[in-house]
């Protein structure tokens, strides 16, 4: 029994936590988004459109996108199967236009996939749906492979589960990346910055371990698995042929609980394991990547930018100011994403931080620095918006100047006094729009030409014109607009470049691409309309800007330690004509190119029309995907309480539902249980019901003669509650309020040898809880955030019940301190409770530690909390398959209670703690932190110091 106890309690936590980081983040520049459990606001009207094993739900506004990507993935899906076998099943399609961020995943329970519609500033070379397509398309063949015969309505959870147990991330993303790049003529494989850090490393001789490039580290740049799995599998399809991805599957399938299942699958095909397919894979690109940087004639640049400590930090899109100055926007794994003034001896000032982007961008000019921000919609989550914010370096003051906006990448004229943007409607409608930096208002709007993807624009130095990249199934080009006749020129053919940040020069247009294989600035001549190299970087170089001023060009180059600043004079650049590059691109993914029947799968498709509806929510509402088993502790023996839930949620996430029964293996009775939670409008509504047998014992006493008699009946218990949450941010800032306001009504029926102070009705206890909170944003390396209050006010009582009173009043917060040391953080929780009636003796409050040790001091009324952590170090340190160790820490506490009851202010506990932040099994999430709590024991007397064990998770 034990042994099942703690199977059902892993299976439900890896079914509904390790998975839900989800399974794929096309553009690469965000961790993995989790599977997403938000709402879309209620306005929305959606349609459907259905074919045999696929069915696109979608927004009225993308009628025509729909239609396009139904052709697309019905021809995907019949290639994607040829090097994985498996059985086709429909799946749901679900174009989700309300958000800012590029992303997309696959899940079961319920069934389907999300496409986020709106296209980012920088993915590959190709139109972004197209390419999300053939990615997603991929998990759905690696779930129908895995999982063939566990299907709805009863073991998708199941499927989900055992498909997360058995792949590591870095498997399925690496063979999707794969598939994205061998079945087009673009995917990340061919984009030689998506590889910096691997490569940056590798030809550094710092050849990390496999779980600590697999898993990531705080003290270092790791590649991420989404690059270490496409190297990974590649690296399989080359060496052992192009049915090893099936094969892999196949002997999976047959023993899909097997510890280390996938590791052990490889062994048996290629007599390596995961570690020894990794050291291999590393050994080889090392040596095809030291080539490629013989063959290349690189140049090391001298970084303007001096880094005083290890710290992995990056320096972005520098950008001369008044005073030989450099701006940049500085990410680091100690601190929050920056603007950093640079000066020419290499000293840093920060001026401002900032909020979430899509991606790392500022502009600026006359003064002003802009930059678009995330902003998250308070309640409907799926929503989300893109605004522009302004920063004034003479005032010092900075402004958002547009609200509720998809805007991206705004850049300013030379004087400041315009702002150019990347429009993208809700349709997928792709504009330029020139705007006022004053209010934000917008003063033109010009739309691109065949509504190609537009990326990265900025004024030429008289503002009369704009340069951006522009993005179609051809590949990229440069656009320049005229503002005046508002007609866009295409400067360069489509091609299969990755183009980015195209800036003027003087006669020429300065933009990063990989003509000759590795990342570089080259510059088109507007005159003889030439393109040329300028910059040879060993790794790559990127975001130029031109200073018309010093006629100096300021650039990014990549080094282990991240992005460095250089610049070179105009009259120090190379000048290579493109047309005498050849390329030494290493392309890992040829094989499985070649295999895969080395053409584009998204040319010569077969565009249909295909009949469409109305998909309503309410013919929707359910969709059972799930039964799992309960294994509950019972709360009167040491026993466990045995049954199965059957579970539903529907595929826009309005609501949940769930009904179960178990048997009390104590009371030797059943008990039933269903509820709901509808998240469609703004108040979020739970409402759970159960009926349970229950058993207390009744005392008497005759003749001084104590016994114990058994009373029992069933009860039914009916549970509400309505929650009205808020969620937004501002800059760094994030903040969430809310209101919650819950009842219940308890009967009791079928009473054996009652007595008269049962109460067989208990008519709706009530309780409100308001809370608040402010926090600003952390760094990876950031123990809790650096400032911040948290506040929650709770209210019981019995306002229609006439057996039962009492009430409760209970006030929890906490407050964030920056602590000593970078990264080191302080906190103080204060709490207060003040009850009467039924909840005298409830503690509703945070305890003080060791609380179980101390002598009672009556009934608690407030604790004061205070707690000091710090980062150890960092030891990158695996035990093996078993655990990788990537942050020690210590802390200091001291906890107070009952103050100001008449005594002295001191603490009642006190002591230190130690933790470990580890991944266990080689699981990528959740993170573990292992520890423990020494804590002496304020009273007389003295006692010995007791120890507290500390076991969480967090994701």
């Amino acid at each position: 029994m034990t042994l099942l106890i703690f199977f059902n309690k892993y299976i439900k936590l890896l079914s509904s936590l390790l998975f839900i980081f989800g399974l794929t983040n096309l553009t690469g520049k965000l961790n993995a988004q989790v599977f997403n459990s938000e709402q879309n606001p209620p306005s929305i009207k959606w349609r459907q459109i259905n074919a045999e094993y696929l069915q696109v739900i979608y927004p009225m506004e993308l009628e025509s996108e729909a239609q396009r990507i139904l052709s697309v993935l019905e021809a995907i899906m019949v290639r994607e199967r040829i090097s994985i076998k498996a059985r086709q099943k429909k799946i749901s399609i679900i174009l989700q236009n309300q958000g800012t961020t590029a992303n997309g995943f696959v899940q079961l329970a319920p069934r389907r996939s999300e496409f986020y519609t709106t296209p980012s500033q920088s993915f590959d070379f190709q139109s972004w749906l197209n390419s999300l397509a053939v990615h997603e398309m991929r998990h759905v063949i690696q779930f129908d492979k895995l999982t063939d015969k566990l299907n709805a309505p009863f073991f998708e959870e199941l499927a989900l589960a055992i498909f997360g147990i058995t792949l590591p991330p870095w498997f399925y993303e690496g063979d999707a990346v794969g598939m994205e790049t061998a079945l087009t003529d673009a995917g990340r494989g061919r984009i030689p910055e998506w590889s910096n850090i691997l490569r940056a490393n590798t030809l550094s001789h710092r050849n990390f371990s496999y779980s600590k490039n697999y898993l990531g580290s705080l003290k270092d740049f790791t590649p991420g698995y989404y690059q270490l799995g496409y190297f990974m599998t590649s690296k399989l399809r080359k060496d052992y042929g192009a049915n090893i991805m099936d094969s892999i599957y196949s002997t999976m399938t047959r023993n899909p609980l097997r510890p280390y299942n996938l590791s052990r699958a490889i062994h048996k095909l290629t007599g390596m394991n995961t570690r020894q397919l990794h050291d291999a894979t590393i050994k080889e690109l090392q040596d095809l990547w030291q080539v490629q940087a013989d063959q290349s004639n690189t140049i090391s640049y001298p970084s303007i930018n001096k880094r005083k400590t290890n710290t992995p930090e990056n320096y972005y899109l520098p950008q001369p100011v008044k005073g030989g100055n450099i701006l940049a926007l500085k990410q680091s794994k100690a601190s929050t994403p920056a603007l950093v003034l640079i000066t020419p001896e290499g000293k840093e000032k920060r001026i401002l931080n900032i909020g979430s982007q899509e991606l790392p961008w500022f502009s600026y000019g006359g003064g002003k620095i802009t930059w678009d921000e995330y902003r998250s919609d308070a309640r409907f989550h799926q929503r989300s918006f893109n605004v522009i914010n302004v920063y004034n370096l003479t005032t010092k003051r900075a402004r958002q100047i547009t609200y509720k906006t998809r805007l991206f990448a705004p850049s300013l004229s030379s004087d400041g006094k315009r702002i150019i943007a990347v429009s993208v409607s809700y349709s997928n409608q792709i504009s330029l729009v020139e705007i006022d930096p004053e209010n934000g208002r917008e003063l033109k709007r010009y739309e691109s030409p065949d509504n190609n993807m537009l990326q990265m624009p900025s004024f030429n130095p008289d503002g009369s014109k704009v340069v951006v990249v522009g993005v179609n199934d051809r590949g990229k080009t440069i656009y320049e607009l005229d503002l005046k006749t508002g007609s866009f020129t295409s400067l360069l053919p489509f091609q299969s470049q990755e183009i980015l940040r195209p800036v003027y020069g003087n006669q020429d247009i300065f933009f990063k691409a990989h003509y000759n294989g590795t990342d570089n600035i080259y510059r088109l001549n507007l005159t003889d309309k030439q393109t040329y190299q300028v910059t040879s970087d060993k790794i790559g170089a990127y975001n130029p800007f031109y200073d018309t001023i010093s006629g100096r060009l300021t650039f990014n180059t990549y080094t282990v330690s991240g992005y460095d600043i250089a610049a070179l004079n105009t009259k120090s650049l190379s000048n290579k004509n493109t047309n005498t590059l050849k390329s030494h691109f290493v392309d890992y993914g040829a094989a499985a190119q070649e295999q895969e029947g080395h053409n584009n799968v998204l040319q010569n498709i077969n565009y249909k029309t295909y009949p469409s509806r109305k998909y309503s929510e309410w013919n929707n509402l359910f969709y059972f995907h799930s039964i799992i088993p309960i294994v509950e502790d019972n709360a009167y023996f040491d026993d466990s309480n045995l049954g199965i839930e059957l579970q539903s949620d529907n595929k826009l996430n309005t609501l949940s539902f769930y009904t179960g029964y178990q048997f009390n293996n104590a009371l030797r009775k059943s008990e039933y249980l269903a509820g709901f939670s509808y998240k469609r409008f703004f108040p979020i509504f739970n409402i759970n019901y159960t009926n349970r047998p229950r058993l207390i014992y009744r005392q008497s006493t005759v003749n001084k003669i104590t016994t114990f008699s058994p009373v029992t009946w069933r009860e039914n218990e009916i549970k509400a509650e309505m929650t009205i949450p808020f969620n937004f941010n501002r800059f760094n800032h994030s903040y969430s309020l809310g209101l919650k306001t819950g009842t219940s009504f308890t009967n009791r029926y079928n009473i054996d040898n009652g007595m008269p102070s049962l109460i067989t009705r208990l008519n709706f206890p009530m309780h409100y809880q308001f809370y608040a909170s402010h926090n600003t944003r952390r760094s990876s390396r950031d123990l809790a955030p650096k400032w911040g209050q948290n506040f929650s006010f709770l209210y019981r009582h019995f306002p229609f019940e006439d057996q039962v009173k009492g009430k409760l009043f209970s006030a929890k917060s906490t407050f964030y301190f920056p602590g000593l040391a970078q990264n080191h953080s302080f906190a103080a929780s204060f709490n207060y409770q003040d009850g009467d009636g039924s909840y005298q003796n409830t503690v509703d409050i945070p305890r003080v530690s060791g609380y179980s040790f101390l002598t009672p001091i009556g009934n608690t009324n407030n604790t004061l909390l205070l707690d000091y952590r710090l980062p150890l170090f960092y030891p990158d340190f695996a035990i093996g398959p078993l655990a990788y160790i990537k942050r020690i820490q210590g802390g200091l506490f001291s906890d107070f209670e009952n103050i100001g009851k008449g005594k002295s202010f001191s603490p009642r506990s006190y002591g230190v703690e130690l933790r470990a932040d580890v991944n266990m099994l080689r699981f990528f999430l959740p993170i573990f932190t292992f520890g423990g709590k020494v804590v002496f024991l304020n009273e007389k007397p003295h006692r010995n110091p007791v120890f507290e064990t500390i076991a969480t998770y967090s994701f």
